[in-house]
């Protein structure tokens, strides 16, 4: 199984939707690829697919381009930094309550030793 430039054996057809050496509208011939799987059927016919369907059974079987990866990717480390800023103030914030409580309970202390004396 290798990925081609265009079909170059006869029938030049894909095998799930038959398309032959034709891009889609928006792309041309350079972005279009053709897989050729290395299997004859039909008493020596190849076996392509074309990007199109090669990207819907990628689609279907749960992968996603690499942009969208790249894209989510970034959004997670941004998430992760965001969480660890925040953990790092909640720990601050976690820091001074316990001083503070700490600074109450030595004057609520020093308060009964001056009563109780």
């Amino acid at each position: 199984m290798h990925k081609e430039e265009r079909m170059t054996q006869q029938p030049m057809l894909c095998l799930t939707c038959f398309r032959g050496n034709t891009p889609n509208d928006p792309d041309s011939m350079d972005d279009f690829w053709v897989l050729d799987l290395e299997r004859d059927v039909n008493w020596g016919d190849p076996t392509y697919l074309c990007k199109y369907c090669c990207e819907r059974i990628a689609a279907l079987t749960g992968f996603v381009p690499e942009a969208d990866y790249i894209e989510q990717a970034n959004i997670v480390k941004q998430q992760l930094r965001r969480i660890h800023d925040l953990q790092a103030k909640l720990e601050e914030r976690n820091r001074r309550l316990d001083q503070i409580a700490q600074g109450t309970r030595a004057v609520r202390r020093t308060k009964k030793e001056r009563a109780a004396s």
